[in-house]
């Protein structure tokens, strides 16, 4: 267990002060409890896998196990205990952290899953930061194996070598980098809070179960093709920009989404579309089984496939509002009813093309349609700034964890 000169080399400048040391001198791993499928759903609480991945180890929010007072002793979760997640698809995955905040009570933990329980020498707050640092992650990931899915065994963490401030800069770092955990888990709820009122609005709005300020115009009932106007120009300008529509993302370039390009060499049998123009993706998954439909916002023009539906929207109705009414879901007990009387076949929804330009839409007058899409995009450009907020809170963390846990810049204490 002691470290040689060639993996001195390796972990770079030691600064001073500080100790290098084997994970294995300073503590004890163990992998998790084994059980069989019909022991579960029943009985006590249960650490998995996605509860390391989330750091949602509440006992409250457990899973269940069939587990007796003898495995409830040996598979013990303690305060400071470390979880790392033993296999994982991804070899990003494989080695993640979470530390265990107080004892939890007759609760026992996966067998993807080992405990790191230590000896003392390290702090709490340290040790929720020092296995995420760079170079001790590529380390790790350097030492697991790879078959169907990437993993690490008790040998491998065990030969790990950590970087040891004394335990006040311990508490230090700890302490800095909390703060920054912090400001992220408040940023992150309040994207939430803002997504749920939001999506609280367009219920409202998008129905006309609530009307704003100076509007009681009386909505009428269109069909589709009465406010969009179906596209199914050819493609005779671009040589590349195909797009393809991800139900998450929007529009997205081909090579992007599928990580290579797989529309034909030529395009002349595609769709050309422009920006402001719709299309709707008859393709079905578990989070949009109705498919999804998406407005080109990102490019000028772009080419897609003969199996989406495209339209432009005609001047009677708006485009903001309609990219709401589409969001939030208000066709889709109209297109349930016409994809079950037209089946699926091959992923696709069958969908016929004068179907779904007669699907219903009961919709405001156009004055009230933009008012009511101003105070949802009011909404998005929020969360926008937040999550911008949260992605420089993310890379300064990410800075400031170099520094501090590298001694490459020290801590007062």
């Amino acid at each position: 267990m002691e470290i040689t000169k060639n993996e001195l080399n390796k972990i770079g400048p030691i600064p001073q002060g500080w100790d290098v040391i084997k994970l294995g001198k300073i503590g004890e791993f163990k992998n998790g409890i084994n059980k069989d499928k019909d022991q579960f759903g029943f009985g006590f609480p249960f650490v998995n896998l996605n509860d390391v991945f989330n750091f949602t180890t509440d006992s409250k929010n457990l899973s269940l196990v069939n587990s007796t007072t003898n495995e409830q002793k040996e598979y013990s979760l303690k305060e400071g205990d470390v979880l790392f997640i033993r296999s994982s698809v991804k070899p990003s995955g494989v080695g993640l952290t979470c530390v265990i905040e107080k004892d939890l009570e007759n609760t026992v933990y996966s067998g993807f899953i080992i405990r790191y329980r230590s000896n003392g020498e390290l702090e709490k707050e340290f040790k929720k930061h020092c296995f995420n640092e760079f170079g001790f992650r590529k380390w790790l990931i350097a030492k697991s194996t790879i078959s169907a899915n990437t993993n690490i065994n008790q040998t491998a963490l065990k030969s790990l070598i950590l970087k040891l401030p004394p335990k006040p800069e311990q508490q230090k770092i700890g302490a800095i980098l909390s703060t920054w955990d912090q400001a992220i888990e408040k940023t992150q709820q309040l994207i939430e809070q803002l997504k749920l009122r939001k999506k609280g609005l367009m219920q409202e709005l998008l129905a006309g179960k609530k009307r704003l300020p100076g509007f009681d115009g009386e909505w009428k009932e269109y069909n589709l093709g009465d406010i969009t106007k179906r596209i199914t120009t050819k493609n005779e300008e671009l040589d590349d920009t195909v797009v393809t529509i991800s139900a998450q993302r929007g529009f997205v370039r081909q090579e992007e989404f599928f990580k290579k390009r797989v529309a034909s060499s030529t395009l002349s049998g595609y769709y050309l579309i422009e920006k402001g123009d719709f299309a709707y993706n008859k393709s079905y998954s578990n989070g949009y089984p109705m498919g999804a439909f998406k407005r080109l916002d990102d490019f000028d023009k772009a080419v897609v496939t003969t199996l989406y539906i495209c339209f432009s929207i005609k001047e009677n109705a708006d485009s903001d509002f309609l990219l709401k009414y589409f969001e939030g879901g208000l066709l889709v007990r109209n297109i349930r009813r016409i994809a079950q009387e037209g089946g699926r076949a091959h992923g696709l929804l069958n969908i016929g093309i004068s179907d779904f330009f007669n699907l219903r839409l009961t919709l405001p007058p156009k004055d009230e349609q933009i008012a009511i899409a101003r105070v949802l995009n009011s909404i998005d450009e929020e969360i926008k700034l937040h999550q911008k907020k949260l992605r420089q809170l993310k890379n300064q963390k990410k800075g400031l964890m170099q520094e501090l846990l590298t001694g490459k810049k020290r801590v007062k204490i």
